[in-house]
C-alpha cells in the first residue's frame, strides 16, 4: 500500500457478528464499537490475514456484547425536528422553541433581536422566511452557545472562589465524547456545549472535576477526594451523564 493508496475496507464475519475492517498502516488490531446499534469496527495491519482478524475479534466477543448490551439499555429519545412547539432543556428548564421570521428592515437587513429570557418558558429564534432545519438548528445552537458562554463563565468563577484556585479561562466546545477538559499550566477549562442542554447539577459537576484538576492534576485518589470535599453528591451529576450519553441525545446526538 502505497502512502497515498486510500485504506481498503471489507465486511468480515466472526460468530453471526458484521465486522467492518480497514486496513491501514498500524501495527495492531484496533477494535471499536459504535452506537446506537453496536457496529463494530476494525482497523488492521495491511498484511495481516483474515483468519488472525477474525481470532483478535473473536477474542473480544464478550467486551463487545457487553458494549451492545450497555448502548441497548439507553432509551433513545426522538430528535429534534427544529420545529415551533418542540421543548428543549435548557439548564433544567423547559423551553419551548418558536422559530419567528423578523422581516427585512430598509437597509435590506435583518435586525438582531433578543430572544426571550431564560425565566420565561419560550425560547424564541429568529430566522429566515422559510429556512429549513439546517438553518434552525444554526439558530438554535448560536443561542445556546451564547447561552454556555455566559453560565459556564459564571459556574467557573464561582467555584473558583470556592475551591481557592484561580478563575480559569472557559472555552465552550462542541466535543463528542468528553463533557470537559482542563489545560492546567495554561489556566484553561473546556466545557462540552451539550451541557447546557443537561440540568444544572451536570454543569457543576464538571466543573468542580474539571477545577479540582488545578488541585491535583491526575485522576489519583486524592483527587476524588478533593472532588468529594467540594461536591459530596459529585455522583449524582456523574450518573446522570452517564444514564443519558452524548450520542442518545435528542439535540446533539449523530445517529446518521
Amino acid at each position: 500500500m502505497s502512502p497515498r493508496e486510500p485504506a481498503r475496507a471489507f465486511q468480515l464475519d466472526v460468530d453471526g457478528i458484521t465486522v467492518e475492517v480497514v486496513r491501514k498502516r498500524v501495527k495492531h488490531v484496533n477494535l471499536k464499537v459504535y452506537p446506537p446499534d453496536g457496529q463494530v469496527r476494525v482497523s488492521a495491519p495491511v498484511r495481516m490475514p483474515d483468519g488472525l482478524v477474525a481470532a483478535a475479534v473473536r477474542e473480544r466477543i464478550g467486551w463487545i456484547e457487553r458494549h451492545r448490551a450497555r448502548f441497548a439499555a439507553v432509551p433513545l429519545r426522538r430528535r429534534l425536528a427544529y420545529l415551533s412547539g418542540e421543548r428543549v432543556s435548557v439548564l433544567g428548564t423547559p423551553h419551548t422553541l418558536r422559530f419567528a421570521v423578523v422581516p427585512l428592515d430598509a437597509n435590506g437587513t435583518r435586525p438582531d433581536r433578543p430572544d426571550a429570557d431564560l425565566a420565561t418558558p419560550e425560547l424564541t429564534l429568529v430566522v429566515p422566511a422559510h429556512a429549513g432545519v439546517a438553518e434552525r438548528r444554526k439558530a438554535l445552537e448560536a443561542r445556546l452557545r451564547q447561552i454556555a458562554k455566559e453560565a459556564f463563565a459564571a459556574e467557573a468563577q464561582r467555584w473558583a472562589l470556592t475551591m481557592g484556585v484561580r478563575t480559569p479561562t472557559v472555552h465552550v466546545r462542541r466535543m463528542r465524547s468528553r463533557w470537559g477538559t482542563c489545560h492546567v499550566r495554561a489556566g484553561k477549562v473546556y466545557l462540552n456545549l451539550a451541557l447546557v442542554t443537561r440540568p444544572h447539577e451536570c454543569l457543576t459537576y464538571v466543573v468542580v472535576h474539571e477545577l479540582a484538576h488545578l488541585i491535583v492534576p491526575d485522576h489519583s485518589r486524592r483527587f476524588w477526594l478533593t472532588v468529594e470535599r467540594y461536591l459530596p453528591n459529585w455522583r449524582d451529576g456523574e450518573r446522570r451523564l452517564a444514564r443519558e450519553p452524548l450520542w442518545a441525545d435528542p439535540v446533539w446526538g449523530d445517529r446518521d
